[in-house]
């Protein structure tokens, strides 16, 4: 059991969504979060879940938290 994201699906969908390519380093310079917590968010290393961070996505893929975090048995 375990608290899963959708950060690389939100990503692609932005990525055809504009028509253009995001880096992890793009990402981070637009929304001001640092490159390691997206990193971890990509690579589902994360421990805790930052309200700043979750702020941040949901701003920059104009979603909602549950878009973004999801619960798997």
């Amino acid at each position: 059991m375990a608290i899963k994201n959708r950060f690389k699906i939100l990503i692609a969908e932005k990525e055809m969504r504009e028509n253009r390519k995001l880096t992890l380093r793009t990402i981070s310079q637009e929304i001001k979060v640092s490159t390691n917590s997206l990193t971890a968010y990509a690579h589902q290393d994360v421990v805790r879940y930052d309200a700043a961070v979750l702020e941040a996505f949901c701003k920059y893929f104009n979603c909602g938290v549950g878009d973004i975090l999801f619960y798997e048995k």
